[in-house]
């Protein structure tokens, strides 16, 4: 009896969230873009003193990242500061559909295109690397309405009908996805079109192929897809993040293509250079602190968490 009422319940949860996201987004969509980030900024506040796992989990990270160099009331606004930008962000996550190619540029600026320009001239595709920074959702789509063929790669959301929702949101900016997965095949087609990939490695992804390298002074386990794919395919390897300003309109930055430095030995090839690609993302992070995640258990995958894994 009580594994029935476990799963009824989950089915409830899980059907309130699909309604809550559609409607959600068909609310975001009917409200000026100002009112929208209103009040998801002012829910998201609210998530902040009501939902206590997260806020703690949030001040925890910060604490261990920032201990010395910020004070716990320091530590406090910042972690109040994440869920405010979150909602923010949400709003435009939410509304993609609000923006197009004629309307964009009155929301995003972008610094560094020119690495990007220069890295799909070479012919091999281009991984651009980054992170849960800033709206990541709408710099994605910012590059599909502006021309680029741009592919993201991402999990299955758990229940089916959110996952079709949310996939349908991001394709609407004319953004290809490709489910996680079975992506390989996929990815190697967009890269022999030149085309470009978007990677997140930011996350704790216990169930893909990485290694433990230095995430912001601790060890975590980061994928290695995105050196194994530019070694394999010979495709470039371009940092990027976005951020949303003060004045509610967002940033998009990009850094140099990472240079890949191989090694005989293949083990420390994985580790060197995606350690390289750890702290690109991490500079980003470090660069506007409180656009990032934090609520995230980047940390909690441990050594011995895994499988033993033969060496190459």
């Amino acid at each position: 009896m009580s594994t029935f009422w476990h799963r009824t319940r989950k089915r409830i949860k899980n059907w309130l969230i699909y309604l809550l996201v559609k409607n959600g987004i068909k609310g975001i969509l009917n409200v000026q873009r100002d009112t929208a980030i209103t009040f998801l900024k002012n829910l998201s506040l609210l998530g902040f003193y009501i939902v206590p796992g997260e806020r703690k989990k949030t001040i925890n990270h910060l604490t261990q990242v920032y201990r010395n160099s910020k004070t716990p009331k320091e530590i406090h606004c910042m972690a109040k500061a994440v869920f405010l930008n979150l909602g923010r962000n949400m709003a435009d996550a939410f509304g993609l559909a609000r923006f197009n190619n004629q309307n964009i540029d009155r929301y995003i600026e972008v610094r560094g295109k020119e690495n990007l320009d220069a890295a799909l001239k070479k012919g091999k595709g281009v991984i651009v690397l980054s992170g849960h920074i800033g709206n990541w959702e709408l710099m994605a789509s910012y590059f599909a309405m502006k021309g680029y063929p741009v592919n993201v790669v991402g999990a299955p959301i758990y229940d089916p009908r959110l996952d079709e929702l949310v996939v349908k949101n991001r394709e609407g900016s004319g953004l290809k996805y490709i489910e996680r997965g079975s992506a390989t095949r996929e990815i190697i087609k967009a890269m022999i079109r030149n085309e470009i990939i978007g990677l997140l490695i930011d996350q704790d992804t216990k169930h893909v192929d990485g290694v433990f390298v230095d995430f912001l002074g601790t060890k975590a386990y980061t994928p290695v897809g995105p050196v194994l794919l530019a070694i394999k395919t010979g495709a470039a390897i371009v940092p990027m993040a976005i951020h949303i300003r003060k004045n509610d309109t967002h940033l998009i930055e990009f850094e140099n293509e990472i240079v890949l430095e191989p090694f005989e030995d293949q083990e420390q090839n994985r580790i060197h250079n995606t350690q390289l690609c750890s702290n690109a993302v991490e500079k980003f992070i470090r660069k506007y602190p409180t656009q990032w995640v934090w609520m995230h258990e980047r940390w909690k995958t441990r050594p011995g968490d895994l499988p033993h894994r033969p060496a190459r």
